[in-house]
């Protein structure tokens, strides 16, 4: 008996210091993250911040990568966020795909509060209420009484994106000293004067027909229920394909939309002059979007259904897949070729990185250095991430 203590009290000695070393170690690394982004003065506007992009982060690895094992509750594999789901709920495999694509969004924002971290406060609304829109909306249909029939297996994201909100806001609310609401202004004319604007309208309508169709017209285009704007699964599918996407997934990529349709009706009623931070994350979101959708479509994935009344291995429904490919590509060009104009209005006109000069960087020697070089290395860098997403953590 007297042995039994002893080793006890020599395993707790050992897990208090182990606890205590820990604890040391993750305040220094969390006090290190804190003072990396100097740009920011209110140290409770940084540490909000901070907070809204590691729960965005988590959210977004745990889509890109693992959502084929989260939409299974993690059963037999590894997912970052598992979905809390029993094998007899509606939810357990369903919508992996839908995830996976919604997680290229959230790595948008995320950048989004990167760079306001990185570069500064000042003249940042234009990232910071669209955002803080898109996650108003994605609380809000995530919210057990706008859920419709549909009733989640958990309120984990629920919980997450409230937090991620309440600290986004707090951060906005913080940062009014320090000239984030500079320019801001709410214009109806259009301010941008060459071709780009008839590229910014064509993809905002398109982002605004799909935002409408998603958020109000979930269940037609789930194919569950009643009518969609935007043609998507035949009717009846939903209940005979048990990995088919909740109408819930949908309003989810909606509240996402939301945010990227609000930026770019932000630059075409302000113009493009000085405002390459809002017109990066537009760029860089959309992107990491139409990349997920052209190679997630491609690969296509099986899902396993290892236990419950569905138990087997299913085959997405591929209906659909080709209209948004189409679509995503149509976006994209537009908005490449949008940007490409409103460089010749002065969209890099102030530009920085870590609060300098861009051109003045260590990496980068002028303006143009950002379309011809970063971009595309950020890009490279992505592909390479859903590669192995695709075909080797979704698989």
């Amino acid at each position: 008996m007297l042995t039994y203590i002893k080793e006890c009290q020599k395993n707790l000695a050992y897990y208090a210091q182990k606890t205590y070393y820990d604890t040391i170690y993750l305040s220094m690394v969390l006090t290190n993250a804190v003072h990396m982004f100097d740009n920011i003065k209110s140290m409770p506007a940084k540490v909000c911040l901070l907070v809204s992009a590691l729960i965005g982060t988590l959210y977004a690895i745990n889509f890109i990568f693992f959502s084929s094992c989260a939409v299974i509750n993690g059963d037999g594999c590894f997912a970052l966020i598992p979905n809390n789901a029993d094998p007899d709920h509606e939810s357990y495999g369903r919508g992996a795909g839908t995830l996976y694509v919604a997680g290229s969004l959230v790595l948008g924002t995320v950048m989004g509060t990167f760079l306001i971290l990185n570069e500064g406060a000042r003249g940042k609304w234009k990232i910071m209420l669209p955002t803080i829109a898109g996650f108003t909306c994605l609380v809000i249909v995530l919210a057990p009484p706008f859920q419709g029939g549909y009733e989640s297996s958990s309120n984990n994201p629920l919980i997450a994106s409230a937090i991620a909100l309440a600290c986004y806001t707090a951060a906005y609310f913080l940062l009014k000293e320090e000239g984030v609401d500079e320019g801001l202004a709410f214009k109806m004319e259009i301010g941008i004067n060459n071709e780009a604007k008839y590229a910014i309208i064509a993809s905002s309508i398109i982002g605004t027909l799909y935002t409408v169709n998603h958020m109000f017209f979930a269940d037609g285009y789930a194919g569950a229920s009643g009518s969609s704007i935007i043609s998507g699964y035949e009717e009846g599918t939903y209940w005979t394909d048990p990995i088919a996407a909740t109408p819930l997934s949908y309003r989810v990529l909606a509240a996402f939309f939301v945010t990227y349709v609000s930026m770019g009706l932000i630059l075409l009623t302000h113009g493009a002059k000085g405002n390459w931070h809002v017109a990066h994350i537009l760029l860089f979101g959309i992107t990491f979007f139409t990349l997920a959708v052209i190679m997630g479509n491609l690969a296509l994935n099986d899902q396993v259904i290892p236990a419950g009344p569905n138990e087997g291995t299913w085959a997405p429904d591929d209906s659909t897949s080709m209209a948004n490919i189409v679509v995503c590509l149509i976006v994209l060009g537009l908005n490449l070729f949008a940007y490409h104009k409103m460089r010749e209005e002065g969209v890099e006109d102030g530009m920085t990185m870590m609060g300098k000069d861009f051109s003045e960087s260590d990496a980068f020697s002028s303006n143009d250095d950002f379309f011809f070089k970063m971009y595309p290395a950020v890009t490279g860098v992505y592909v390479v991430l859903i590669l192995i997403a695709n075909f080797v953590t979704q698989v």
